[in-house]
Parts: C-alpha cells; sequence; structure tokens
C-alpha cells in the first residue's frame, strides 16, 4: 500500500514539473510574423545602453521560430520600439570602514509593440530590473564590473520582454 502511495506521489509530482502558461505558443500579439526592432530610445545619461539592450532584444525575439525579423520597417507586420527611461546605481552594502562593498544597478523601459498601420497598441508596458554587483578600489575593475551588471540587466530585461509579451502580462 505504502509503494503505491510512493508511486502515484511521484508520477503527479512528475506531473507539475510540466506546469507551464497557456500563452500563445510563441506566437505573438495580433498574428504579427515579420518584426521590426528600431535601436532603442535611450534617455539617460549613461551612453550606449541603447545598443546592448537593443542587441538583446533582437537577439531572444530572433530564437522566437514563430516570427521573423526584419531590417525594413515596411516589411514589418509589428514594430516593437523601446526607451530606457532610467538607470541608475546605488550603493547597497558598507563594510566595517564605511567603505562601499556592493552596488545594485536598475534599468527601467518602456516598450510598444504595434501593428503597422494601426492606431492602438497590441502591447505595451513597462519594465524594470536590478543586479548587483561588488565594489573594487581600482577604477577600471569597478567599470568593469558595472558592465557586467549592464549585460545581466538587459539580457534579464529582454528575456522578460519577450515572456510577458507572448503571455499578455
Amino acid at each position: 500500500m505504502m509503494k503505491r502511495f510512493v508511486y502515484l506521489l511521484l508520477v503527479f509530482l512528475l506531473a507539475a514539473c510540466g506546469y507551464s502558461f497557456s500563452g500563445h505558443n510563441g506566437a505573438l500579439p495580433g498574428g504579427v510574423e515579420r518584426l521590426y526592432i528600431p535601436l532603442f530610445v535611450n534617455k539617460t545619461n549613461t551612453p550606449q545602453l541603447e545598443n546592448r539592450l537593443t542587441g538583446y532584444v533582437s537577439e531572444v525575439f530572433a530564437r522566437n521560430d514563430q516570427c521573423t525579423l526584419v531590417e525594413n520597417p515596411y516589411k514589418a507586420d509589428g514594430v516593437l520600439t523601446g526607451i530606457i527611461t532610467d538607470y541608475r546605481t546605488r550603493a547597497m552594502a558598507y563594510d566595517a570602514t564605511d567603505d562601499i562593498g556592493q552596488y545594485r544597478a536598475t534599468m527601467t523601459i518602456t516598450v510598444m509593440l504595434q501593428a503597422q498601420n494601426v492606431d492602438q497598441p497590441l502591447w505595451r508596458g513597462t519594465l524594470d530590473w536590478s543586479s548587483e554587483y561588488v565594489a573594487a578600489d581600482d577604477k577600471m575593475v569597478q567599470d568593469g564590473l558595472e558592465e557586467q551588471a549592464i549585460n545581466e540587466l538587459s539580457q534579464r530585461l529582454a528575456e522578460e520582454l519577450h515572456n510577458r509579451i507572448l503571455n499578455n502580462f
């Protein structure tokens, strides 16, 4: 009897591992199949954020086999535009001598998916993500650590954006 119970419990647990959202199986809203992603607008004082973020967003959407990225907006069914509205770092932890030991970088973006020749957006949202990194005494090392945090922020935001659009969150 106990073996039967353990067996059934195991079957239920394994079945639960297959849970997924009832999204659109990778399809973009509004039947968009050809997507144009222009360079995101950077409204922060930190240069080059738009290049990195747009690159990661394009990479994530290129992996979606339900849509094709196009280089010309006139060949697209939809356009995904974005604005980096905020990027900031702030001290998060201090050591015994009151020096900064850890920073948190946060990026906020506003994005809209619009079908061609339609006034109403198919999806619109604001996302933000934070990443923590250790402080360093050497300025070059510190800059490198912040660059790694920016890469992580950009990757995570791109993945989160893709998931939210597909699941209409």
